[in-house]
């Protein structure tokens, strides 16, 4: 009786893997052709050319999927940086002259139009962002400026920051279930984790948020992965003096926000200094101070938290560059999880106020064409960023819910005239 039950269980694995969709053709047999190559007088006769089978099935998938990461150029390495809710204006075109001048929201015109204003929007923007245009500028592809009808959009209804940064790491737009910040584990399995469970890149993915939400959004709980957000201490593998000192220090500085956020600068260390000792191969970085400054409405901060946004993200190219485990073999992705309102409501964003679902992006990686600023008119959505994380490596990322496919144009750049440039 155990006999014939193996049999069967056997049967159906190998039934099932016909059926796939994607099924290679020279797996594929019809029973008489089976019977023909393994002629069987009993079932204890059976049972080995059906182990046989299936173990030469499995071989041909884990090299089919070895292949699929050496045959394409891939990167090896990846970090994902988000500030939360900046707008696409001011990193297109720099500070909002009406915004900068209202005294009832930037409480000295005068200190922060001496730091960020100049009198064309390519030279507001380098001030406010001199990182981002001017070195990733030049090294990577920046996608986002409707001035050129190119577009960037969250597909969720809701237009807030929990659904949008599920859009962001599940390629999925879940208004059934995400349609709060209330910190419930999401249901839907994340690009990290996916990550986080291939073959080499175990226990090798990290992510760092000033928002506390984050071990619920990624969900912490099962995945597995390091998840350190808000204001907590990291007690895993405590092995060095610095790290000992962070989680001391996070707890006496001055805390300008509400209980649930980390100040950026606390975050970025954090996430620095498990770089510099771990070197992961997946590293995510989650800013909230812009989204905080812009909430309380006082515009100078939220710029000077744009312009430190920009400084890590300095300092993350430069540790890149100069470290020899990452240099040449790097891929970032730079991103917002939400808009905002235009001109006196850009302190709010949700379903029903305009501008608050247009985002941006901006890519850099070894295997992608240095682009620039892209000014085709095309339109590009936030659940795209999960399979481009993805590809980036090499990998497909496939779950128990649809994924928006990758970034098309980054991986093989639109054909524009030279005037577009």
């Amino acid at each position: 009786m155990k006999h014939i039950f193996t049999v069967f269980l056997f049967s159906l694995i190998c039934i099932s893997v016909l059926f796939a969709p994607d099924a290679p053709e020279h797996l594929a047999f019809s029973r008489s052709a089976f019977m023909r190559a393994h002629p069987v007088a009993d079932t204890n006769d059976a049972i080995l050319p059906l182990q046989q089978y299936c173990a030469g099935m499995v071989q041909h998938y884990a090299s089919r999927f070895r292949r699929a990461r050496t045959e394409q150029a891939h990167a090896e390495y990846l970090f994902v940086v988000t500030t939360d809710g900046l707008r696409w204006q001011e990193v297109f075109t720099g500070a909002d002259s009406a915004l900068l001048n209202d005294q009832s929201i930037t409480n000295d015109p005068a200190h922060f139009n001496a730091k960020y204003w100049a009198e064309t929007p390519d030279a507001r923007r380098k001030k406010l962002m001199p990182f981002f245009w001017s070195v990733l500028a030049e090294n990577g592809q920046i996608y986002g400026n409707r001035h050129y009808g190119n577009n960037v959009n969250v597909d969720n209804q809701m237009w807030f920051s929990y659904p949008g940064y599920n859009e962001i790491f599940t390629g999925f737009a879940d208004d059934r279930h995400i349609w709060s910040n209330n910190k419930k584990l999401n249901p839907n399995t994340n690009v990290l984790e996916y990550l986080n469970r291939c073959p080499g890149f175990e226990n090798k993915v990290a992510a760092f948020c000033s928002w506390d939400a984050f071990p619920y959004i990624l969900n912490e709980k099962r995945s597995g992965m390091l998840v350190n957000a808000g204001y907590e201490s990291r007690t895993e593998n405590l092995v060095s003096a610095a790290q000992l000192r962070l989680n001391a220090a996070q707890f006496t500085e001055e805390h300008p926000f509400e209980a649930s956020c980390r100040t950026d600068a606390m975050t970025w260390a954090f996430g620095m200094e498990y770089l510099q000792t771990n070197h992961p191969k997946v590293m995510y970085i989650g800013l909230g101070e812009t989204d905080e400054y812009a909430h309380a409405g006082k515009y100078g901060q939220y710029l000077d938290a744009a312009h430190y946004a920009d400084q890590c993200l300095a300092d993350l190219w430069n540790q890149i560059q100069q470290d020899p485990v990452y240099r040449g073999k790097s891929a970032i992705l730079i991103t917002t999880d939400h808009g905002r309102g235009n001109e006196k409501q850009w302190r709010n964003h949700h379903g029903l106020l305009s501008g608050s679902n247009e985002i941006w992006f901006a890519l850099a990686a070894p295997q992608l064409q240095k682009q620039g600023e892209l000014k085709t008119p095309m339109q590009h959505w936030q659940k795209q960023f999960a399979q481009t994380m993805s590809n980036l490596l090499g990998f497909n990322f496939r779950c128990e819910h649809p994924v928006g496919s990758p970034v098309q144009e980054a991986f093989n750049p639109v054909k524009v005239h030279a005037s577009l440039r």
